[in-house]
């Protein structure tokens, strides 16, 4: 008898929009559907700025009946229980980058911590959908940012395995182009899924063209996904990979 995954965790408000159309994957953004000719992507990651998402913070919604008890972790991302393997705690860093929480309080005043109980509580809300979602699982969402609040990470892990990620195949000859929209890269234990802006065929893709639109690493037991937005990490999966591995090193 087929084993079946859980669903994937919410994502976060604050992202790309994504293309209507084609079925997500779970723990995926939906793969975008082939287009007839190459063109720009207008406004795809005009909420990537990372002042657009601490101010709308992660996704909310109200809380179901027969969820199971809140396990908090100071910031409120923290909840469920069930699934093995107890309380999940996020990291007080990752990377250098601090709690989105902590610096809200820290540089606005009494409009900051304002701020800050509300994003605490977003998080705690998505920590329960996603807690839900794997059968009460323990899981945690958090927000991370730079002190200059120009990179943003957040971070979703559950104490279950998740689908691997995948990219629907579009071949890039038949739209002109020197990459496929969507690509999935492995670097190490980490897949990444990565969106690349057009680039004609026969040009060399620039570095600042491929967009990191998460990474995520599974196995039995714990999921671990990243997804970024600002300037320093979102074009280079490679530095996501690393933020992956560090919160699965603290979390494993």
């Amino acid at each position: 008898m087929t084993e079946q995954q859980p669903p994937t965790p919410p994502q976060p408000q604050g992202l790309p929009p994504q293309p209507v159309g084609v079925p997500p994957q779970p723990m995926q953004h939906p793969a975008l559907a082939p287009a007839a000719a190459p063109a720009p992507r207008q406004g795809r990651f005009s909420l990537r700025n990372p002042l657009v998402t601490a101010a709308i913070g992660l996704v909310v919604g109200l809380a179901a009946a027969g969820i199971p008890a809140l396990l908090s972790d100071g910031d409120g991302g923290g909840f469920g229980g069930g699934g093995g393997g107890g309380k999940l705690s996020a990291p007080a860093k990752l990377d250098g980058l601090r709690p989105l929480v902590d610096a809200q309080r820290e540089s606005n005043g009494a409009k900051g911590e304002k701020t800050a109980e509300q994003l605490a509580e977003e998080a705690r809300l998505s920590g329960e959908r996603v807690s839900k979602a794997y059968g009460g699982a323990a899981a945690v969402v958090k927000q991370y940012v730079d002190k200059d609040f120009q990179t943003t990470a957040t971070l979703i892990a559950v104490r279950s395995r998740a689908p691997e990620p995948y990219v629907l195949y579009v071949d890039p000859k038949r739209l002109g182009l020197a990459k496929a929209p969507d690509e999935l890269k492995t670097i190490g234990d980490v897949s990444c899924v990565l969106y690349n802006q057009p680039t004609m065929e026969g040009s060399e893709p620039t570095a600042d063209s491929v967009h990191v639109t998460y990474c995520q690493r599974t196995g039995d037991g714990l999921t671990v996904q990243v997804r970024t937005a600002g300037s320093g990490v979102s074009n280079r999966p490679d530095k996501v990979a690393d933020l992956v591995e560090e919160a699965w090193s603290a979390l494993s």
